[in-house]
C-alpha cells in the first residue's frame, strides 16, 4: 500500500516541527515513508504486533530523542568505525527495556478499546434522545460499572481510568488543553528549584492525563492500588462521571449517529487486530490488513448513512468537523457522498475488474496533457483571437466558420481569413503542426467514445478532478488506519514518555549541578542536593503511577540506568554489587530494596547520591583532562617558540649557506627581499615575547637569575623594544660571523654600545624619511611599526651583512 501524506490533520500535524502529543508523533513516524524504509532495514523480519510497536518505540527513542544506553568505551574494541554496531546494540537494549515495561499491554489496550467502543454504542442506544435526569444517570453508571467489571483482574489497573476518560471525553479534552498550553508562551524567570520541581505536563501528555484522571476520580493523585471495584471512590466522583456521560449522550439521536458509526468502524478494526494479534507482521502488512476493513466495513457504513459521513469521519479521527470539511474541500472533495463508494473502489476485487480501463497512471497523465493542450488552443481561438479579429472589422459570420479543424490542414493550403486567424493565434501561443493537432483530436475522440467515458471523463478538467479525488480517497484510507492507530498507542506512548522525561530531567539537573559545584557554601550545596533527592522521589512516584505493577527494585534500577547512561542489566548489577551511599562510612554493603516501599527516602537518596558521585568523578576527570590539555598546549607553544625564534633562524641559515657554497656556488644563496620579510615577521614575534625581560643595561646580557656576571645587579632593568632591537642586531651579526668563520674560533661579538648606536642611527633615518614621528613610543612600538617599518629596516642591515659575508666566503672558496 502506498504511503501518502495526511489529508485530515489534527492541529499538531498541521503545525510543522511540534511533537507535543507523542501518540500522534509515533503514528506519523510509522506512516512516514522515510522512517518506514529505515525501520524496515532494522526490523529485518516480521514479528507479532506488540514486538513491532516495541521495536519502533526503541527506534524513535534512539533516532529522534537521542536516548543512549552505551558509550564507545563500554563496547570492546569500539571506535569510530563501529558506530553502526554500537547503535544497533543500543536499539536492541532499548527494545528489551521497552518490552519489559510494555509487555502484554498492547493486547490489553486493544481489549479495553473494544469495551470502550461497545459501551459508547450502548450509551448512544440507551441514552440517545433521553433527558439527562437521575434515571439516565443511574442507567449510565450501571452500564459503566458492568463494563468495568468485564476488564480481567490481571490487566493493568490503569485501564479502568483510561476507559472512564474515553467514555466521558475528558481525555481528549485534556489533550487539546495540554497542546494549547504547550504551544503558547512559556513561563520565564523561574528559579532553578521551581524549574526542576514543577510538573512540566506537556513533556509527558499521556502520563499527565493519567494523573489528571486519577485526581478527578479519586480526589488525589495516587497510584492505582487495584481495579476500580477494589478501591474506594468518592460518591461525588461517581456523580460527576454520570453527569458528564449523560451530558454527552443524552442528545437527539440524529446528532449521535456519527459517533455510533465511528465506533462501529473502530470495532471492526479492533476485531481484525484481535484475531491476528500474535501473527508475525510488518507495518506494511498491518496497514494492508486494516486497509481491507476500511475499504469494506467502513466504506459500507459511510455509503449507507451518507448524511452522517462528515460527522462520522470527524468523530472517528478526533478532528473538528469544520476542519474536516475544509480539508476535504481543499483536496477536491466537496460531495461527501462519494467517499464511501470511493473507498469501496479501492478493494482488490474492484481494481481487478475486467470492465475497468487497463490504462496506467503514466498513460492517464499523458491523455490529460493532450486534452489540456487541445482545450487551450480552442479557448484561445474562440476567445481572444476571434474577439480581436472582430474588432478589426472581420465579419463575424466568416469567423464563426473557423474551428480547430482548420489547423489540421497543410499551412500552404490556407487562404484569406484562415491565414489571418493562424497569424493571430501564433501571436498568442505556439500552434502545433497539423499532424500534432490531428493526434490531439483523435485522442479526445478516443476518450469520449472509449472506456473512460463510462467514468464520466471527457475533458482535462474531468481528468484533474478524477485524479485528485482518487488520490484523496487513497490518502483517506490511510488516514482512517493511522488515526485509529493513534488511539491504541496510549500505553506505548507512556513508555516513550518515561524516557523523554528522564532525558529532560537530566538537562535540568545539569544546570543545578553547575551551581552546586561553583558555590563554596556547603550549606547551600546540601540544600540543592536535597532538591535533587526530592526530584528523584517525585519521579519514582510518577513511575509507580504509570507502572503500578512494578516494585521498588525495578523502578530504581530503571532510574539508575537513566542517570548513569547504562542499560538496565548493567544498572541492576551495579546496584547489587556496589556500596550504597546510604551506608557510606558505616558499612560496606548495597541497599536491599526488595523489602522497602517504593516511596522510601533511602531509595531516592541512594539513586541520587550515586548520580552525584558519578557526576563529581566525571567533573574531576574533565578537569584533569583539561589540565593535561593545557599543559600539552603550553609545551607545544614552547616548542613552537623555538621553531620561530629569529636568532635560531639566522643561526641555521648562516651555517647551512656558508657550508654549501663550496658545493653549489653563491647563486641562489644570497639574501633576498623575501628573506627580509620573513626575518621581519620573526623579529616582530621576538620583540613581543621578550618585551620587559631583565637585561643588563651596561653590556646587553640576559642573565636568567637577574644578575649580570660582570656588572652584578646595579645595571639590571626591564628591557624596552629599543633594547631588544639592539640585542637582536648584536646577536644576529654574531650568528652570521660565527657561521662564516666557525664555532670556537674566537669570533668577537659586536659591542653593546655599537649595537645601540646602530639602532639609534636607523631610527633617526626612519624619522627623517617620515616613517616614524616624534610621538612614536620607541620603548613600546606598535605592531604595525614593528612589522612594516622598523623590522624590515633592521633586517635589511642584517641582510646586507649576510650578503657581504657570502661574498667573502665565495672568494675564500675561490668561486667568486
Amino acid at each position: 500500500m502506498m504511503v501518502s501524506s495526511w489529508v485530515l490533520k489534527t492541529r499538531q500535524m498541521s503545525e510543522a516541527g511540534k511533537e507535543i502529543l507523542l501518540r500522534e508523533a509515533l503514528a506519523s513516524h510509522m506512516r512516514s515513508s522515510r522512517d518506514r524504509q529505515l525501520f524496515h532495514e532494522l526490523l529485518k523480519e516480521p514479528r507479532p504486533l506488540e514486538d513491532v510497536f516495541s521495536f519502533f518505540a526503541a527506534f524513535y527513542l534512539h533516532s529522534y530523542q537521542g536516548i543512549r544506553l552505551l558509550t564507545p568505551s563500554e563496547v570492546p574494541s569500539a571506535g569510530s568505525d563501529m558506530k553502526d554496531e554500537l547503535g544497533a546494540e543500543e536499539r536492541r537494549q532499548l527494545e528489551l527495556e521497552v518490552r519489559q515495561f510494555f509487555s502484554g499491554k498492547q493486547r490489553e489496550e486493544i481489549d479495553v478499546a473494544k469495551l470502550v467502543s461497545e459501551l459508547i454504542i450502548c450509551f448512544v442506544d440507551e441514552l440517545g434522545g433521553a433527558n439527562p435526569n437521575s434515571d439516565s444517570k443511574d442507567k449510565a453508571l450501571n452500564l459503566l460499572k458492568e463494563t468495568l467489571k468485564k476488564i480481567p483482574s490481571e490487566y493493568n489497573s490503569n485501564h479502568d481510568i483510561d476507559l472512564i476518560l474515553e467514555v466521558t471525553g475528558w481525555g481528549q479534552d485534556w489533550r487539546q488543553e495540554l497542546y494549547v498550553k504547550a504551544s503558547g508562551l512559556k513561563e520565564s524567570a523561574l528559579s532553578l528549584r521551581d524549574e526542576l520541581l514543577r510538573e512540566h505536563p506537556s513533556e509527558v501528555p499521556e502520563t499527565t492525563i493519567l494523573k489528571m484522571g486519577l485526581e478527578k476520580i479519586f480526589g488525589r493523585i495516587e497510584y492505582s492500588k487495584g481495579h476500580i471495584f477494589d478501591t474506594t471512590i468518592p460518591i461525588k466522583s461517581w456523580d460527576e462521571i454520570a453527569s458528564t456521560i449523560t451530558k454527552r449522550f443524552c442528545k437527539p439521536i440524529d446528532t449521535l449517529k456519527g459517533l455510533r458509526n465511528a465506533h462501529e468502524i473502530r470495532l471492526h478494526l479492533l476485531e481484525v487486530l484481535e484475531k491476528e494479534f500474535d501473527i508475525p507482521t510488518t507495518l506494511e502488512n498491518y496497514e494492508s490488513r486494516l486497509g481491507q476493513v476500511v475499504t469494506t466495513k467502513a466504506a459500507e457504513i459511510l455509503s449507507i448513512d451518507s448524511d452522517s459521513v462528515l460527522d462520522t469521519i470527524s468523530k472517528f479521527l478526533n478532528v473538528d468537523i469544520d476542519d474536516v470539511k475544509a480539508q476535504l474541500r481543499r483536496k477536491g472533495i466537496s460531495d461527501l457522498s462519494i467517499i464511501g463508494p470511493g473507498l469501496k473502489s479501492l478493494t482488490a476485487d474492484s481494481t481487478s475488474d475486467s470492465s475497468a480501463p487497463a490504462i496506467s497512471k503514466e498513460e492517464l497523465e499523458m491523455l490529460e496533457r493532450s486534452l489540456k493542450a487541445l482545450e487551450k488552443i480552442e479557448n484561445t481561438l474562440n476567445g481572444p483571437v476571434k474577439g480581436m479579429l472582430r474588432s478589426k472589422g472581420l465579419r463575424a459570420t466568416e469567423l464563426d466558420k473557423i474551428s480547430i479543424d482548420m489547423f489540421t490542414k497543410d499551412r500552404a493550403k490556407l487562404v484569406g481569413i484562415e491565414i489571418e486567424v493562424l497569424e493571430a493565434l501564433n501571436n498568442k501561443m505556439r500552434v502545433p503542426p497539423p499532424a500534432e493537432v490531428i493526434r490531439l483530436l483523435e485522442t479526445r475522440e478516443q476518450v469520449k467514445s472509449g472506456a473512460l467515458s463510462s467514468l464520466g471523463i471527457s475533458s482535462a478538467r474531468d481528468f484533474s478532478q478524477q485524479r485528485t479525488e482518487d488520490e484523496t480517497i487513497v490518502s483517506l484510507r490511510l488516514d482512517f488506519i493511522w488515526h485509529f492507530t493513534i488511539g491504541i498507542l496510549t500505553n506505548l506512548t507512556r513508555v516513550v514518555e518515561s524516557y523523554i522525561r528522564s532525558k529532560q530531567d537530566l538537562l535540568r539537573i545539569k544546570a543545578l549541578l553547575k551551581s552546586i559545584y561553583e558555590d563554596t557554601d556547603t550549606t547551600l550545596q546540601f540544600l540543592r542536593e536535597e532538591i535533587l533527592i526530592d526530584l528523584a522521589s517525585m519521579r519514582i512516584y510518577e513511575m509507580k503511577i504509570v507502572y503500578p505493577e512494578l516494585d521498588a527494585q525495578s523502578i530504581c534500577t530503571w532510574m539508575h540506568a537513566r542517570f548513569s547512561t547504562k542499560d538496565m542489566i548493567a544498572a541492576a548489577k551495579d546496584l547489587e554489587t556496589s556500596i550504597s551511599p546510604v551506608f557510606e562510612g558505616i558499612v560496606d554493603k548495597s541497599l536491599d530494596m526488595t523489602s522497602l516501599e517504593f516511596d522510601n527516602y533511602a531509595i531516592a537518596y541512594d539513586i541520587m547520591q550515586r548520580f552525584l558521585k558519578q557526576e563529581r568523578l566525571e567533573k574531576l576527570a574533565k578537569e584533569e583532562f583539561a589540565f593535561e590539555a593545557k599543559q600539552k598546549e603550553k609545551r607545544r607553544i614552547e616548542e613552537r617558540k623555538e621553531g620561530i625564534d629569529v636568532l635560531m633562524y639566522l643561526h641555521n641559515k648562516a651555517r647551512t649557506v656558508f657550508r654549501a657554497i663550496s658545493r653549489v656556488g653563491a647563486k641562489g644563496l644570497v639574501w633576498t627581499p623575501n628573506d627580509t620579510t620573513k626575518c621581519a615577521n620573526l623579529l616582530a614575534y621576538y620583540i613581543k615575547t621578550n618585551r620587559g625581560r631583565k637585561i643588563c643595561s651596561a653590556c646587553g646580557s640576559e642573565p636568567s637569575n637577574a644578575k649580570c656576571s660582570q656588572h652584578g645587579v646595579n645595571f639590571m632593568k626591564d628591557s624596552s623594544d629599543m633594547d631588544n632591537l639592539s640585542i637582536f642586531i648584536m646577536r644576529s651579526l654574531f650568528e652570521i660571523k660565527e657561521g662564516l668563520i666557525g664555532t670556537g674560533r674566537g669570533v668577537e661579538p659586536m659591542s653593546w654600545d655599537k649595537a645601540k648606536s646602530t639602532i639609534d642611527r636607523e631610527i633617526g633615518i626612519l624619522k627623517r624619511k617620515g616613517k616614524l614621528t616624534s610621538k612614536t613610543n620607541l620603548k613600546e612600538l606598535m605592531p604595525g611599526e614593528i612589522n612594516y617599518v622598523v623590522g624590515p629596516a633592521i633586517c635589511a642591515i642584517v641582510g646586507k651583512y649576510f650578503n657581504e659575508s657570502l661574498t667573502y666566503a665565495a672568494r675564500r672558496a675561490d668561486i667568486a
